[in-house]
């Protein structure tokens, strides 16, 4: 249980309480109620009810009174689900039924709701002069006296979260399946544009901007303008991996049903009877390709758990009966692999306990005569962990790998792994990686989302108090080529992260400056340019004096060198890429 202040600093948490009378600690709290100064629980030990108005004595157990199954044998069980005051009466709902509590003096009572016997409340709402008790698989109107039963067959399966009448339509919230609408028994889908499921365990794009979602244990979905559509029906267990080709074909690594690929009207399923992908040695029929990447016109994936020890795979995608595999015989000794990326005739495959392998195939990867691997691990080249989540490849082939530990950059020059040095608080396991068009560095991790400018060699943590992210776990990242939004897949659903350059461009000379006029308010207000790439900008007033030189990849705060505002007036830009391309601009800049 926690206390939460909407006055104190703008919003935050003032307390926690894990001790409720005779309770074991820290129970799981299923529900509030507060009534005047008492405030009532239920929890998974039972009920538990304290006067609230020192929220310090709340701390002490001994200032709860505890109702479970021990001292209440009527209620059949400790676990409890909801609280709700109708009619004078306070009523409860767990795992064997409903019922009104009475409290006459030192007589506390317990009567159950006329309902099926053991049935497992997951929810009571008071609705106009009801009360409605949402059940495993229907829900039950009491109305004072009497109750009846509705059957909700057509309803999937799930907690039910919350419920509303509205005038004779029943509105219905079901835990990770959204909401549903409907009278009598039948019910239908409220069309929100939601995912097929919200544990998001992949994404990818292409260079449309078209987005492919996996999500565990349900259907593959593509986003068409506003709304998940499901296209590929899950097989095996869940999803693991997608890709996309530069053909319009959509490749999904699954656990257990091989992989897959969804081409036009075209659906085609690559097992052992049709790839050199190998089922796990229990079991041939069942294939797991954990891991995709594409390059020039193949894919390589991880075969995970292949009985014939080939731990790599790889398909030409302008003929998909052309295979070829990578195992001990080419210095890959492992077949469970955990990652994989590749990068113009070279691909890294990481592992969980034995670091990377560095592998270079050339123009053809059919090809393996002059091939050469290196294995790339904590004893010999300073990788932070040999347990890795995560292998990369950067805008200019550079190779960056999350593992258990950290970050790290191969630096091929001196044949070592530079790690970068996260900050406090995030980390350290990084679980996903990805790099937009100007060079930032995005890093999933279990404790939040990190931008790492590579330039300026700064990091920024976002995590579920800071910004719109549905989860501090981090599944999947991938930047939409179009608008350059991050899209980021967590347990919990796919948040966005619209771009602050707006819609990039990469003409140098159709930079614009933006907002403009550029206001400014307070420290939050910044000045962004839309150029997809790497650049230099230089700020200058109308006298030609140099007022702020920095990477066009930071923001500008309408202050000069050396950190002092500058004043309110016209300014003009410069922007310089690598290859030499400048672009120019006028900005108007005010202060309020």
């Amino acid at each position: 249980l926690a206390l939460f202040s909407k006055e104190t600093d703008g919003g935050q948490i003032e307390d926690f309480y894990g001790r409720f009378g005779s309770f074991n600690p820290d129970p799981a709290v299923k529900d509030i109620l507060i009534l005047g100064d008492t405030i009532w629980i239920a929890t998974s030990s039972g009920i538990a009810m304290a006067d609230k108005s020192n929220p310090d004595l709340l701390k002490s157990y001994l200032n709860w009174k505890t109702f479970n199954f021990s001292n209440y044998p009527e209620l059949g069980t400790d676990n409890m689900t909801s609280l709700v005051y109708y009619h004078g009466s306070i009523y409860v709902g767990g795992y064997k039924g409903a019922y009104r509590l009475t409290i006459i003096g030192d007589d506390t009572s317990f009567v159950r709701l006329p309902t099926r016997n053991n049935i497992i409340v997951q929810r009571i709402e008071v609705d106009g002069d009801s009360l409605i008790v949402y059940a495993a698989g229907g829900f039950f109107v009491y109305n004072g006296t009497t109750t009846s039963w509705n059957h909700t067959p057509n309803l999937p399966e799930g907690v039910f979260m919350s419920g509303q009448f509205i005038d004779t339509i029943h509105w219905i919230g079901l835990q990770s399946k959204g909401i549903y609408f409907g009278e009598d028994s039948i019910y239908a889908k409220y069309p929100d544009g939601g995912l097929p499921g919200n544990n998001v365990t992949a994404l990818s794009s292409n260079m449309d901007g078209r987005l492919v979602g996996c999500f565990y244990k349900d259907n593959i979905a593509r986003l068409e303008k506003d709304s998940w559509i499901p296209f590929y029906s899950r097989t095996g267990e869940w999803a693991t991996s997608t890709v996309q080709d530069d053909s319009g074909g959509i490749w999904i690594g699954t656990w257990g049903d091989g992989l897959g690929l969804v081409s036009d009207d075209t659906t085609i399923v690559f097992k052992e009877d049709n790839s050199l992908l190998s089922g796990v040695s229990e079991n041939p029929l069942y294939v797991v390709v954990l891991k995709l990447c594409y390059r020039d016109n193949h894919i390589f994936m991880t075969n995970y758990g292949s009985r014939d020890g080939d731990g790599v795979k790889v398909v030409n995608i302008n003929d998909i009966t052309q295979w070829g595999s990578f195992g001990p015989d080419d210095g890959i000794p492992i077949n469970a692999l955990t990652a994989i990326d590749c990068y113009n005739g070279w691909f890294a495959a990481g592992t969980a306990d034995k670091g990377v392998y560095y592998y270079h195939y050339g123009e053809n990867p059919f090809e393996k005569q002059d091939d050469s691997v290196i294995n790339l691990r904590e004893d010999n080249s300073w990788l932070g962990s040999n347990t890795v989540n995560v292998v990369k490849f950067d805008n200019n082939g550079i190779l960056w790998v999350g593992t258990k530990y950290g970050l790290s950059r191969y630096d091929p020059g001196i044949e070592r792994f530079i790690n970068v040095l996260l900050p406090d608080g995030f980390g350290p396991e990084v679980t996903a990686l990805t790099f937009d068009s100007r060079g930032n560095i995005w890093i999933g991790s279990r404790t939040g989302l990190a931008r790492y400018d590579a330039t300026e060699y700064s990091i920024e943590v976002f995590t579920i108090l800071n910004s719109g992210l549905s989860d501090n776990q981090i599944n999947a990242l991938v930047i939409n080529p179009v608008t350059n939004d991050l899209w980021i897949g967590t347990p919990t659903g796919i948040s966005r992260l619209q771009s602050d350059i707006g819609q990039p461009t990469r003409n140098i000379e159709e930079v614009i400056a933006f907002p403009n006029p550029f206001i400014i308010h307070g420290k939050e207000d910044v000045l962004s340019l839309n150029y997809d790439g790497t650049a230099t900008v230089r700020y200058y007033s109308t006298a030609g004096e140099l007022v702020r030189e920095t990477s066009a990849n930071t923001p500008w705060d309408g202050k000069n060198q050396s950190g002092a505002s500058v004043s309110s007036g016209v300014y003009l830009f410069l922007i310089t890429a690598a290859d030499g391309s400048v672009g120019k601009g006028k900005i108007l800049l005010i202060h309020e």
